[in-house]
């Protein structure tokens, strides 16, 4: 038996994709034994579905929801799960428009639009009743809560990185959890609250790794490990790894960002043949080979009979949505589909 998860990531909440060309890519995805298409549905510059009551807030051309409930019956024939994932707590222009009191206000007084303000129960209200409408029109079986760059990046600057750049999140989480909270706590409080909300109405729910704390680093509040890490990245050499996570009990999903992002960029297209290209994926990749380091193409491989590892997936991100057209996203595309699912044997 191979991996439970043989699947693609697809941005609609920065490109328009036409039913047309989703549908497409799922009877392409059935032909070749693939199973699962995340759609990640919003970004900080759109969001790419009509959510039932909350219409106004999707951009124009969106997928309508009588187009979902029309791809979710083709998914269906062509033996594809959809996954759909509204990326929360950042990357949040698009579903907190209208409402600035809902975004993170850091030491300075500047305001995030991009970042939810997680310690405002009506802001994240809202984003229950913004998955509640998922929910209710795409009735999955699993969700992505999203959940990367909220937080700063090793790599980023001092100020970004100071532990009390937002007192708002670390009040919050002293007075949910104890006086020594920090950011991450907040952050994992979070996360356990929605997914508890989520819980009694799907089978499984992920979350993008990069700010879960592992258990050996002692977090005040851990993100539960029934949520399953889809594990992108590996910043530094003293952040997380892989290993470190399947030892706190998680199951992890591979969608290894040096070898797995198909990414529309203003600073050149994906690649046909040589590094991060097709060819690449065929040469190097198999669905247990994680990141290492980010940028440095080291890898780590875990066991394969590892029973808390669930699959792997290859991600359509659309940095720069003009960059190219649906044809040709298309067109290049085809040069890693197939590679990708050779390697689930």
């Amino acid at each position: 038996m191979g991996p439970q998860v043989r699947g693609i990531g697809l941005d609609i909440g920065r490109k328009r994709f036409s039913r047309a060309w989703v549908t497409r890519l799922l009877e392409t995805m059935g032909e070749l034994g693939l199973n699962t298409l995340q759609l990640h549905l919003s970004d900080s510059t759109g969001l790419g579905v009509e959510l039932p009551g909350f219409e106004a807030l999707a951009s124009p051309g969106a997928l309508s929801a009588a187009e979902i409930g029309q791809l979710s019956s083709a998914a269906r024939a062509c033996g594809v799960r959809l996954v759909p994932e509204l990326d929360t707590p950042s990357h949040a222009v698009a579903l907190l428009a209208g409402h600035p009191e809902w975004c993170l206000t850091d030491r300075s007084g500047a305001v995030h639009p991009d970042k939810v303000d997680i310690s405002n129960p009506d802001a994240t209200a809202h984003i229950r009743s913004l998955w509640d409408a998922t929910l209710d029109l795409f009735e999955p079986e699993v969700v992505h809560l999203g959940g990367d760059e909220y937080l700063a990046a090793p790599w980023e600057g001092e100020e970004e990185r100071r532990p009390d750049r937002y007192p708002v999140l670390l009040d919050w989480a002293r007075a949910a959890a104890e006086e020594g909270a920090a950011v991450e706590d907040a952050y994992a409080l979070y996360i356990t609250e929605l997914a508890a909300h989520l819980r009694p109405r799907v089978d499984d729910i992920w979350l993008w790794n990069d700010h879960v704390v592992p258990a050996s680093a002692s977090p005040l509040v851990p993100v539960p490990n029934d949520i399953a890490l889809d594990v992108w990245v590996r910043w530094r050499d003293w952040t997380p790894s892989v290993n470190d996570y399947l030892d706190s009990g998680y199951r992890v999903l591979n969608s290894n960002g040096d070898l797995l992002y198909f990414v529309l960029s203003g600073d050149g297209k994906p690649n046909v043949t040589g590094l991060k290209s097709g060819e690449d994926i065929a040469e190097t990749f198999r669905p247990t080979r994680f990141m290492g380091l980010a940028g440095e193409r080291s890898w780590l491989d875990i066991d394969a009979a590892e029973p808390r590892f669930l699959g792997a997936k290859l991600t359509v991100w659309c940095d720069a949505a003009d960059s190219m057209s649906q044809e040709e996203t298309w067109e290049r595309l085809q040069t890693w589909l197939t590679p990708f699912a050779r390697t689930f044997g």
